[in-house]
């Protein structure tokens, strides 16, 4: 899957530095049509990492930015993570998902990889740049439930494994999965339901919505309720900067690892940030840092339901 070493040019963390729009992540990120290794047409995601970590990008016009920030700084993230301990024995799959109503490709999948060959993955993605006008609330036109879907029913993982899944992105998801749009991809479909239960059951409850304002303009009530209603509640974290969105991940693994806000504030001193980003990453994170409960207890408390209404073991480190 790689090796460990992960060694580019990095722009500057601090809060002043223009990245994210860079002439680099500009010219890499380039792609106009999805390389073959990229589809995830009856493609199963596996890992053996103690720790799978999977980026899932909103790459639609008004989250594409996103897409560059992460590429200019995942060699940052990625060290940061080894250097403070914030998870033993990982790989990272940065995916992308858009609107499968219209895009020619609505959901992207790499292999889990690490160190440097996480560049040529990412510089695969075709940062499409559509979205909009799906059917239904003005508020959905990113079809997140489908890739919900799909890593509650195509990631395998060993059984002691700890994943987390990161989605980025600013609208709602549908309220069920549509059977046209998994057997496209060749997803096993048994019903139209809201997979987010299943994904939350897979992953251990390490499933996060990094919420970016509405077209980057405004925070919705609507947006934000259906999210925190599919997920723990505080597991919907606002990103009030896009900037922050490197901050705002490695917090959240500081945060599953056991690492105080207090102590990650300073990790993001060290590393450069002004008193500003850290005030906002912060703030988002708060409400995060109490709240998470170990993976044991969330294990025995919220068992697999069945379509019978009947209960099931935990389903993780298992194909759905």
């Amino acid at each position: 899957m790689g090796g460990s070493s992960y060694d580019r040019d990095v722009y500057s963390s601090s809060s002043s530095a223009s990245w994210g729009s860079s002439s680099t992540s500009a010219s890499k990120l380039s792609s106009n049509f999805l390389d073959s290794s990229m589809s995830p047409k009856g493609k199963i995601l596996r890992s053996n990492a103690k720790t799978p970590i999977i980026i899932m990008l909103d790459v639609s016009g008004s989250n594409i930015n996103f897409a560059r920030l992460v590429y200019d700084k995942l060699p940052m993230f990625y060290g940061q993570i080894e250097q403070k301990g914030y998870a033993k024995d990982f790989e990272i799959a940065v995916c992308a998902v858009g609107d499968a109503h219209g895009d020619k490709y609505p959901l992207q999948i790499p292999e889990f990889s690490k160190g440097i060959e996480l560049d040529s993955w990412m510089e695969k993605l075709v940062l499409e740049s559509g979205g909009g006008g799906g059917p239904g609330s003005v508020y959905r036109s990113e079809t997140y439930e489908l890739a919900a879907y799909y890593l509650a029913k195509m990631t395998c993982f060993s059984t002691d494994a700890n994943p987390i899944v990161f989605f980025i992105g600013d609208e709602t998801p549908y309220p069920a999965v549509c059977k046209e749009h998994a057997e496209q991809f060749e997803i096993p479909f048994e019903e139209a339901i809201d997979p987010f239960p299943a994904l939350r059951r897979k992953f251990g409850d390490n499933v996060f919505m990094f919420l970016n304002k509405y077209c980057g303009q405004t925070f919705h009530d609507s947006i934000t309720q259906a999210w925190e209603s599919r997920l723990a509640p505080e597991h919907t974290i606002k990103v009030h900067e896009e900037k922050a969105i490197v901050d705002l991940m490695l917090g959240v693994l500081a945060a599953t690892a056991r690492i105080s806000l207090k102590t990650y504030t300073i990790h993001m001193l060290e590393r450069g940030q002004d008193a500003a980003r850290i005030e906002t990453v912060s703030d988002s994170l708060k409400n995060l840092t109490t709240a998470l409960i170990p993976i044991e207890q969330f294990k025995t408390n919220l068992p697999t339901t069945n379509a019978d209404g009947s209960t099931s073991e935990s389903t993780r480190g298992k194909r759905l």
